[in-house]
């Protein structure tokens, strides 16, 4: 598959700050207005920033939910784990430790009843929950959020960067064999069940209510799941979507040794999420001319 991003965008979302092709920086300098307008634009468009290690940004000031981090000045939420796959299918953004990491980007230690706690902070409002894993229409209302991931990698010359990129820029829509598209993630927030109790309680034990993100490990969802705190909102074309990790930008590692990430989250602004994006993109299905009316524009997957 080809580089779903231009050789141009390339070189500014992997520009180095304070080794730009303009002038050398020393942290704490200022930066050039032409290397601080590029490193803007890389970040609006969700392309991945690299910079040298010891200069992103610091927790500095945030206030600690369990191990959930929340920063009120930048309304920023952050969380430590590890990353599952650089490759390969992928049905869950994050989800608790151990919980299906074949098929989860990313491992984050944390509390789920912590994340969505964090995120009610912030004052977010829900947005419609899936009633179940086959409920395939677009998860609308609410707020979007927007979900990054910052890791090291190592530059082309082998030296160490700290890489902040958008999440839907390491996922790839499969059929369309591009991207994510920028949508953000819907809070759906997970509930709660009465659950009878498990094997071997003792007798006598009644149901309990319990949170279920904590009992399905469900943090981030790619496929509707209804007790997933966040989830992807476009409407899907079959309940397990179709998206892959993108190991052009994912640090490749072995799987007895996962590298260290942590997840990033923030409520949306205007023009964070593309206002097109409502279903998941898939090509226009190929057409029997002497049958079919030929598509108008809009039709056929989109």
């Amino acid at each position: 598959m080809e580089s779903i991003w231009p050789a141009e965008a390339i070189l500014v979302g992997l520009m180095d700050i304070g080794t730009s092709p303009w002038d050398a920086v020393d942290v704490g300098e200022p930066m050039p207005p032409s290397t601080l307008l590029l490193l803007i634009l890389a970040s609006v468009h969700g392309l991945p920033v690299d910079v040298i290690p010891g200069t992103e940004p610091t927790r500095a000031g945030a206030i600690p939910l369990g191990k959930v981090f929340y920063s009120p000045q930048s309304g920023e939420v952050q969380i430590d784990g590890v990353l599952n796959l650089n490759r390969g299918f992928v049905e869950y953004v994050a989800c608790t430790a151990g919980v299906k990491p074949h098929e989860t980007l990313v491992s984050l230690d944390c509390d789920p009843a912590d994340l969505q706690g964090v995120l009610l902070l912030l004052g977010l409002t829900n947005s419609r929950r899936p009633e179940s894993e086959y409920d395939l229409g677009p998860l609308s209302g609410g707020d979007r959020v927007i979900l990054s991931l910052r890791f090291e990698v190592q530059d082309g010359e082998g030296r160490k960067r700290i890489r902040t990129i958008r999440v839907e820029n390491c996922l790839i829509n499969a059929p369309m064999e591009r991207s994510m598209a920028r949508c953000g993630f819907s809070f759906t927030g997970s509930g709660f069940q009465l659950l009878d109790p498990p094997p071997g309680a003792p007798e006598g034990s009644v149901a309990q209510e319990h949170f279920m993100a904590r009992v399905t490990g469900e943090l981030v969802a790619l496929s509707h799941r209804p007790w997933a705190i966040l989830d992807n909102p476009l409407a899907l074309p079959y309940p397990d979507g179709d998206y892959f990790a993108y190991s052009d930008v994912l640090p490749n590692h072995r799987r007895d040794d996962p590298p260290a990430v942590t997840l990033l989250l923030r409520r949306a602004v205007a023009g964070d999420v593309d206002p097109k994006a409502i279903r998941m993109e898939l090509p226009p299905r190929p057409l029997n001319p002497d049958t079919e009316p030929p598509l108008r524009e809009g039709e056929g997957g989109r």
